[in-house]
């Protein structure tokens, strides 16, 4: 299928007018509830040649409104098709506004997986391909397989890219009009390819000059073609586009054979006896370590007589077994699993399998893990996450928050925020935040809380913000007798199984960061008499939008639901953020460490500023990331 420039497909459908705040006519969203009475009565057969039929005409000629809103109703008909239910309003609404290239702010149990497939489909009749991004591969695979029915009843050809990296199966996904994969798998690959492109460049001009007679094809050996990057749609946008975006996707190369472990064993010694305020300083919230140069001088006389083999500057080695033992925490920024260090994703406590620090860091975690120190393979490629989306001709997404940010939306990729109402009222209860002089004062307390709706029937879930938190709730609501379970990201094959009992009569449930899991709790017409779901934030977030995120778990599609925040001064935001803040709430704590005073208003302030600090660190990173585009676009000229 010849696409045609993106200037073409916006002219010739002018009549869409996305201009407009919801990205469409009033009188489009009429025009296909009529189409889809009307496929309603076609066979399977004919949606196919129906939908191929047009996706030919879009792709070399103008496309007529009648033809769109039929194309649209055809998608609709074969949601129901393949799920059993028609598609409300507002679903059809959100399809429409991400065609347009919208970011779409759409609740928690909308049906957010459904419509993602349905717009990914619409999508074809602009994009010969269309790339779908989840927040990790799990959920990839789970989306896909749900939705894969869709595809295949409109006589699209759908892919899947593999979890590990097997290029033939991945070059094999990538060839259909739509792909799914986790989001950092598509700038991986993209990486990979960057690489291979690179190599063959540097290869001797005679080799070249032999390929080129052989009709060696280079492209044919991508993952990803020259002209693959149409659009992509956005799961979890928010979650995917901006926060992970803090961190570049950087591919490495193989190992320069074993990493001499003396250098991280004696730095991690000379470390543990450092003073804080007299050797060395954190800055918060940074969290950047500035050892001083008596401390430093100290620690290179004991390197002085000794015959080290350094694979980087000795202070490197100092300041990074500081930072381990000072910054990183295990079952907060790591977990340690059959032996090895592993990373977990602060935003929705998943753990990384195949990512490592950079620069020593990781192996500065073993050491002092007293685990078996690996070789640091060295970084070949990198590109931030902003960077490689921005390549796309067009951005689509989902999220259920994205009004906080809707100008960061904007100013780095272009693209507007539409917000689409819930298809019925939200009911939830928002119950008062409290407010507590330290952790164990707050534990105890929702603990208290839990158990008393428990006694009650009704389901509880505790959101938390790391696996420490989510361990200490969980341990002393066993000792009182309960049947909690926990999920913190160690399990995730199990997660499935562990969430769909979580609306249960009864159930206790504690998560580390729900944000990006992507998944529903089904909850009982019993249950719902209790008051449905009630969710617990056992700490703020540092920002808005993942306590949201939390909030959204209850009250979905109308049914009643309940959550409240817990707060306490010595809390990781507070406490890197505004200390000042923290010390005033303690201050106003009583003699069983409650305030009476709501500090909600500060703690709603204190993460919107956070937000913005952090945006200008995306900014500056991707800036720099450029710049050094620069730079290599300069060194491959010369």
């Amino acid at each position: 299928m010849t696409a045609l420039s993106s200037k073409a497909r916006r002219k010739n459908m002018r009549w869409l007018q996305p201009n407009r705040p919801l990205g469409f006519s009033k009188s489009m969203l009429a025009s296909v509830k009529d189409s889809f009475r009307e496929a309603a009565g076609f066979s399977a057969e004919e949606i196919i040649s129906r939908v191929q039929d047009i996706r030919q005409t879009a792709s070399q000629h103008s496309l007529q409104r009648e033809s769109f809103s039929l194309y649209c109703g055809m998608v609709a008909s074969q949601v129901e098709r393949s799920f059993g239910f028609k598609m409300h309003d507002v679903q059809i609404q959100a399809m429409l506004a991400g065609f347009t290239g919208s970011i779409v702010e759409m609740q928690t149990g909308e049906g957010k997986t459904v419509v993602t497939a349905a717009m990914a489909a619409v999508s074809c009749l602009q994009h010969a391909k269309v790339h779908v991004a989840t927040t990790n591969d799990y959920l990839a695979q789970r989306d896909y397989e749900l939705v894969q029915p869709v595809f295949e009843g409109l006589g699209i050809k759908s892919g899947l890219l593999p979890s590990g990296h097997d290029v033939a199966q991945a070059q094999s996904a990538y060839d259909c009009t739509i792909t799914y994969g986790p989001g950092y798998q598509f700038g991986f690959d993209f990486l990979r390819d960057q690489v291979y492109l690179r190599s063959n460049r540097q290869s001797r001009l005679g080799q070249r000059t032999a390929n080129l007679i052989r009709g060696f094809n280079i492209e044919s050996q991508l993952m990803q073609k020259i002209d693959c990057h149409n659009i992509m749609i956005v799961d979890e946008a928010d979650s995917v586009m901006i926060d992970e975006a803090v961190t570049p996707l950087v591919i490495s190369g193989a190992a320069r054979g074993d990493e001499n472990p003396e250098p991280f064993l004696l730095a991690d010694q000379l470390a543990s006896r450092l003073e804080l305020d007299k050797d060395y300083t954190i800055k918060l919230p940074e969290k950047s370590i500035e050892v001083n140069e008596k401390a430093l001088n100290a620690c290179h006389d004991a390197i002085e007589h000794r015959d080290l083999s350094l694979s980087r500057p000795w202070r490197l080695y100092i300041r990074n077994a500081v930072r381990a033992q000072q910054i990183l925490h295990r079952n907060v920024d790591y977990v340690v699993d059959d032996d090895e260090v592993k990373i977990v994703d602060q935003y929705t406590g998943r753990i990384f399998d195949d990512r490592t620090w950079q620069d020593g860091l990781h192996q500065a975690v073993e050491a002092k893990e007293k685990l078996v120190i690996k070789s640091a393979p060295p970084s070949v490629a990198r590109i931030t996450r902003q960077r490689y989306f921005q390549r796309y001709d067009q951005l689509a997404g989902l999220t259920g928050t994205a009004r906080q940010i809707e100008f960061e939306f904007n100013e780095v990729y272009r693209s507007q925020v539409v917000c689409i109402p819930t298809n019925l009222p939200c009911i939830r209860t928002v119950e008062a935040s409290r407010f507590f002089a330290d952790r164990e004062a707050k534990i105890e307390a929702v603990v208290q809380s839990t158990l008393d709706r428990h006694r009650t029937g009704q389901p509880v879930l505790v959101g938390t913000r790391n696996i420490e938190e989510s361990k200490a709730v969980y341990e002393k609501l066993i000792s009182k007798g309960t049947s909690a379970v926990v999920l913190n990201g160690l399990q995730d094959k199990e997660e499935a199984d562990i969430i769909a009992v979580a609306g249960q009569k009864g159930a206790i449930t504690i998560a580390t960061n729900m944000a990006g899991r992507g998944t529903d709790i089904h909850i009982p017409q019993e249950c719902l008499e209790l008051g449905g779901l009630h969710v617990v934030g056992f700490s703020p977030n540092d920002s808005y939008r993942i306590d949201r995120q939390l909030a959204g778990r209850s009250a979905r599609q109308g049914r009643p639901g309940s959550v409240q925040f817990f707060v306490a001064a010595d809390d990781e935001t507070l406490q890197m953020y505004a200390p000042a803040l923290g010390k005033k709430i303690a201050r106003r704590c009583d003699s069983r460490g409650e305030s009476s005073t709501s500090f909600s208003k500060q703690v709603r302030a204190l993460q919107e500023n956070i937000e913005k600090t952090k945006y200008e660190t995306r900014k500056s990173m991707t800036r720099q990331d450029k710049w050094m585009d620069q730079i290599r676009e300069t060194i491959d000229k010369e």
